[in-house]
């Protein structure tokens, strides 16, 4: 799972029999102990933590089309169950790498880093300082105001003005965003800056003044040349931050200048790319008439491999992360399902068996499949999507449930389907925001599918070397297989199509409830893309972006005054606007290019 994003909890209990319509749903055969020496073998060292461009990786993706075959399934394509695509999976320094202020040469990787969303280029410049690079009207604060940054390199302190005093409107989580050097990139680009040079403020903080190790985490280009220095380095070409700082610090007003030095910096940053795969295969459906409308069952095999930035413990660098929870417990769910659905029988419609491949790096793999599902499967037919994304580690029987709103009666059907034997009762927490989530059901509801989201819930082993099959519970692991078992045999039974239920707008908000930033409406595609832009695989109806005249296939170039050149530059874009705002925003329609003004409504 990329990231835990909120789960509000409705607790539902029940005791029933499932029976898909015109089908008795037998309790199916799934054996706790084979799904235990299952995470355990995916998630042993071994395999290397299944990072992409790892050999463990690989060897996990052929090992689950193995258990496919076993299975008796067959390939949901003439090519084999494995579906081999490009992901990027780390990124490397290359040779031309260095920076010099005046005259003085810094050194790589002690006085100065580049950022891993640096463009690759050399700009020399005159170098000028933006104070912390922040631009805050709302707030009354622009480090830019009246100053000339086009074509120049723009130095800028880390976090906000006077950062230790509690009164610093800085301090607002809200706008913890102005702290972040992504940000600080993105607005010094968008004053017409051709580079950045990002420094630490040692005069808030006492850790060291260094650069960090460089960890290889792949980042979506900035659009501009970017790079970290260290303020001793910079005391060495006769740039005193600390005295730079210093009417800022007393005052928290900008304090931004020239310089008088020029600079040169230099960045070459390779993206490698690897060959990964979806391991997908297909169950035919028994009933011609409705074969087409196909299930799918998905979990993600890959993980974090030897850490990263995604990691959450940065100093374990090059230990194995071994992804027990995330996401081997989804995917001997998703083996466990797949024997179920052999052992009873062909339903009605086809079912789709998919281990998504990259989805730590941006749920790629689903993307992939999402687009370009196979011909017996046509995307705009499926009946449902059920996602297994860590179901090994339920306390006191509970599992998460997600999606159950998608579709009209869905969630009235998981509840009735929700298994309580003796042993290990199934408590069902709904969870009503994850529709659109930070795992690979999202590819499938962007475009249209209802989609259940099954998790049991984050613990203190996410993204950590400790994350290890020990920890995994068989009973309650095979209990959650059961359930998905269930969700999509009654779909693919039932008599009728579900009938998908798009958010129209954000709901009204509860009492108590906490909103959560600023909303246009519009839903990316998440797959990689080389052209600036976010490419859109759709809108939520009644939402800003449908007023606006978006629509899916257009890319987003712009919202306000900031250059939307991907996804992140998308999010800050949002997250520097207030709901009720009113925005212009321009778009690629085709070849036209096409702008409108929308007032930004809250996201809850």
């Amino acid at each position: 799972m990329r990231k835990l994003g909120r789960l509000a909890l409705a607790l539902a209990l029940t005791a029933c029999t499932a029976r898909g319509a015109g089908h008795a749903a037998r309790e199916p055969v799934i054996d706790p102990a084979r799904a235990l020496a299952e995470v355990a073998w995916l998630a042993d060292p071994a395999r290397e933590g299944r990072g992409v461009g790892t050999a463990g990786g690989a060897q996990a993706a052929r090992w689950i089309a193995d258990r496919f075959r076993e299975a008796g399934l067959a390939p949901a394509r003439d090519g084999g169950y494995l579906e081999e695509f490009e992901a990027p999976f780390r990124a490397t320094l290359e040779a031309r790498n260095a920076l010099a202020i005046g005259r003085a040469p810094l050194a790589l990787q002690r006085d100065f880093l580049p950022f891993g969303f640096s463009d690759d280029g050399t700009i020399e410049a005159e170098l000028v300082f933006a104070g912390h690079g922040i631009t805050a009207p709302e707030l009354g604060h622009d480090d830019y105001a009246g100053l000339d940054v086009k074509g120049k390199i723009v130095l800028v302190a880390q976090d906000f003005p006077r950062e230790a005093d509690p009164a610093s409107p800085f301090r607002d989580p809200r706008r913890y965003r102005f702290s972040e050097w992504r940000y600080k990139a993105m607005n010094a680009r968008d004053h017409g800056a051709a580079a950045i040079l990002g420094v630490r403020d040692v005069w808030a903080h006492e850790a060291p003044d260094e650069v960090p190790r460089w960890r290889g985490q792949v980042a979506s280009r900035a659009g501009l040349v970017a790079a970290r220095v260290t303020a001793a380095a910079l005391g060495r070409a006769g740039i005193d931050v600390a005295a730079l700082a210093a009417p800022g610090e007393a005052d928290g007003r900008p304090h931004s200048r020239p310089l008088g030095l020029r600079a040169r910096l230099s960045v070459e940053v390779l993206h490698e790319r690897a060959a990964t795969a979806n391991v997908v295969a297909i169950l035919p459906g028994r009933d011609p008439a409705v074969a087409d409308e196909c299930v799918v069952v998905g979990a993600h095999h890959d993980h974090l491999g030897l850490g990263g930035d995604a990691s959450l413990a940065p100093e374990r660098l090059g230990t194995v992360h071994p992804g027990a929870d995330d996401n081997a417990s989804g995917v001997a769910a998703l083996l466990a399902v797949a024997r179920a659905f052999v052992a009873e029988g062909a339903p009605r419609r086809t079912v789709l068996f998919a281990a998504f491949a990259a989805e730590e790096l941006g749920i790629l793999g689903s993307s992939e499949l999402a687009k370009d599902p196979p011909p017996r499967c046509p995307i705009g037919k499926m009946q449902l999507m059920v996602n297994l994304d860590m179901v090994g580690r339920p306390r006191g029987g509970k599992v998460y449930v997600d999606g159950a709103d998608t579709a009209k009666g869905l969630r009235d059907r998981v509840v009735a389907l929700a298994e309580r034997s003796p042993r290990l009762p199934l408590r069902i927490a709904f969870g009503g925001g994850d529709r659109y989530g930070p795992s690979d059901h999202t590819s499938f509801y962007a475009r249209g599918v209802p989609v259940l989201f099954l998790f049991t819930g984050p613990h203190a082993d996410y993204h950590r070397p400790t994350d290890t099959a020990d920890k995994i519970d068989g009973p309650g692991l095979a209990a959650v297989a059961r359930l998905a078992y269930r969700a999509a045999r009654d779909a693919a039974e039932r008599d009728g199509r579900l009938e998908v239920v798009r958010t129209a707008a954000p709901p009204p908000r509860e009492r108590g409830e906490r909103s959560y930033g600023t909303y246009l409406g519009a839903i990316p595609d998440f797959a990689e893309r080389a052209e600036p832009g976010v490419l859109l695989t759709g809108v939520r109806p009644g939402s800003p972006a449908e007023r606006a005249g978006l629509a899916e296939g257009d890319v987003l170039l712009r919202l306000g005054a900031a250059k939307v050149m991907n996804l992140q530059d998308l999010a800050f874009a949002l997250r520097s606007h207030r709901p009720g705002d009113e925005v212009e925003v321009e778009w690629a329609h085709g070849a036209e290019r096409r702008t409108a003004k929308v007032k930004l409504e809250e996201r809850r």
